[in-house]
């Protein structure tokens, strides 16, 4: 990412913007577009977060007495949904591809006798969300997973593993040692 005046510009505005909301916060590095920003619950973003939205912008939501946390070194790119009724937790250096989404609620009742239940996500460390991967309520993905683009996650993907489809499914282990993070 080139560093001109207009992004640090930006990225000062961008962490206003989230400090405004109440989101805790290092500075928050912006490129494109502001984010749309929903505060209201526990929100805490580690050190050198990067969000992008050059084409569409990302979304953050933590509605009241839910929990959104996420940790150092995370990237989103452009048009990424984290919306948390209840908990969302990101690991630190984790990649968030394209028009990714990552939900715990369904955020409406399936029928009168199914009403919505929040349901916690956790999301490892050095994980890895391709172009448009959905995550769903109630999943856990392990640290240094990667997820393949278009992919559904629902449940739990083991650490140090790919994971594609709809529903996801290990497709093969990966050997990644500890300490190792994707650039």
């Amino acid at each position: 990412m080139r560093k001109t005046p207009y992004l640090y510009l930006r990225s000062a505005a961008c962490t206003v913007l989230f400090r405004i909301h109440g989101f805790r916060t290092s500075l928050v590095c912006c490129d494109g577009r502001l984010p749309v920003l929903v505060g209201g619950g526990n929100i805490r973003i580690g050190h050198r977060f990067v969000i992008r939205g050059r084409v569409a912008p990302c979304e953050l939501s933590a509605e009241a007495n839910s929990q959104l946390i996420i940790g150092d070194r995370v990237f989103l790119n452009q048009g990424v949904v984290v919306a948390a009724k209840e908990s969302i937790e990101i690991g630190d250096d984790s990649l968030i591809g394209d028009f990714s989404a990552i939900y715990d609620s369904n955020y409406h009742q399936l029928d009168p006798s199914h009403p919505d239940k929040p349901r916690p996500v956790t999301i490892g460390k050095n994980v890895w969300l391709g172009n448009g991967v959905l995550v769903l309520p109630g999943s856990q993905i392990g640290d240094h997973t990667v997820v393949a683009a278009r992919s559904v996650v629902k449940g739990a993907l083991p650490p140090r593993v790919l994971a594609a489809g709809n529903p996801a499914v290990v497709v093969r282990q990966l050997e990644i040692p500890d300490g190792w993070r994707r650039g």
